[in-house]
C-alpha cells in the first residue's frame, strides 16, 4: 500500500525535482555562455574572492556538484589553478545551505507565481525571453518539494517508516545513509531538502538530521572525483580538496554535534529552520577556518595528491 500511496508518487516527484534543477542550471548558464567561466575566474584573484563567487554561483544554479564540476573542468583546462579553485570549493558548501535555507522557509509558496511568471515571460517577454525557461524551472524545483511535503506527512505514523528511521540509531548510520542516497541522486539539495521536510514532519531526530546533512556533504564530492578521472594532476587536487574539506569539516564537528545542536536550538525557531541553520553554520564555520588555514590545506592535498602542478 505505502509503495502505491508515498513511494512511487515521492520518487517520481524527486525524478521532477531532479530534472528542473537540471534545467534550470543549464539554462543559466546557457544565458551566462561564456561569460559564466570568464566572471568564474576574475572572481577568483583572491581566496575571498573566490569563495564568495562559490557561493554566489551555486546558491544562482542550485547545485554545489554543478560548481564543483566546473571548477575541475577549469583547473583542467588551465584556466583556473588550484590555489584560486580551494576558494570556489568552500563557498560552493555555504551556497547549497542557502538553497536549504528557501526550503526551510517554504519558498515553496510561491512556486505556482514563477512557474506563471516563466511562462508569460517565455512567450510575451520579447528581449527578456531568454530568462522564461529559468523562472519556470526554478519554480518547478520548489513545487516538487512542496508536493513531496504532501506525501510524505502521512508517513509520520506510519510503522514501516518509523522502524526504518528508529534502524538508524546513531549519527554514524545517518552519515552513511545521506552520503550513499546522495550518491544515488547525484545532488546533496534532493538530501538537505528531503532532510528539512523529514525533521519538519517529525520523522527524523536532530541527530538523524544533522547525519544526513553531513552525508550530503560528502556524497556531493563523488561526482567531482568521477568528473576528475582522465584530467591533470591540478584538476584531480581540486576534487580531491572538495572531498577533504567535508571530510574534515565532518571529523570536526562530530564530537560536538550535542553542544552544537543545543546552540542551534537556542536560537529558536521550528525543528526545520534548526536543521537548516545547522547546515548554514556549520558550512560558514567551516569554510573561514579553512580559508585560514588555506595555505597548510593546499600543502595538506598536495602532499597527498602527489606531484604539484
Amino acid at each position: 500500500m505505502i509503495l502505491t500511496t508515498v513511494v512511487m508518487p515521492v520518487l517520481a516527484l524527486v525524478l521532477i525535482f531532479l530534472f528542473s534543477i537540471q534545467k534550470f542550471s543549464n539554462q543559466i548558464r546557457k544565458i551566462a555562455g561564456e561569460k559564466f567561466k570568464g566572471y568564474l575566474n576574475a572572481f577568483t584573484e583572491t581566496p575571498i574572492k573566490g569563495f564568495l563567487a562559490g557561493t554566489f554561483f551555486t546558491a544562482l544554479v542550485q547545485s554545489s556538484t554543478a560548481t564543483t564540476v566546473l571548477v575541475v573542468s577549469l583547473v583542467n583546462a588551465g584556466v583556473l589553478t588550484f590555489y584560486k579553485a580551494l576558494g570556489v570549493i568552500f563557498g560552493a558548501n555555504l551556497g547549497t545551505s542557502l538553497i536549504t535555507q528557501l526550503v526551510a522557509f517554504n519558498v515553496a509558496n510561491i512556486a505556482p507565481y514563477f512557474i506563471v511568471l516563466g511562462f508569460l515571460v517565455g512567450y510575451l517577454g520579447r528581449g527578456y525571453k531568454h530568462w522564461g525557461k529559468p523562472i519556470f524551472y526554478f519554480g518547478m524545483v520548489f513545487l516538487s518539494l512542496s508536493l513531496i511535503t504532501s506525501y510524505v506527512e502521512p508517513l509520520r505514523t506510519n510503522p514501516e517508516v518509523l522502524v526504518f528511521f528508529a534502524n538508524i540509531t546513531n549519527i554514524y548510520w545517518a552519515i552513511i545513509v545521506g552520503t550513499i542516497f546522495t550518491i544515488i541522486v547525484q545532488a546533496s539539495t534532493v538530501t538537505s531538502g528531503m532532510t528539512v521536510l523529514l525533521a519538519a514532519s517529525g520523522l527524523l531526530s536532530m541527530e538523524q538530521a544533522v547525519g544526513l546533512i553531513l552525508g550530503a556533504n560528502l556524497g556531493t564530492t563523488v561526482t567531482a572525483l568521477v568528473a576528475s578521472i582522465g584530467m591533470n594532476n591540478a584538476a584531480y587536487k581540486a576534487a580531491l580538496a572538495h572531498f577533504l574539506f567535508n571530510l574534515i569539516g565532518t571529523i570536526i564537528l562530530l564530537p560536538f554535534v550535542v553542544p552544537f545542536s543545543a546552540l542551534i536550538g537556542s536560537l529558536g525557531g521550528s525543528l526545520e529552520h534548526q536543521v537548516a541553520n545547522i547546515h548554514l553554520i556549520f558550512n560558514f564555520l567551516m569554510a573561514v577556518t579553512f580559508l585560514i588555514f588555506i595555505s597548510p590545506f593546499e600543502k595538506l592535498v598536495n602532499k597527498i595528491a602527489g606531484s604539484q602542478s
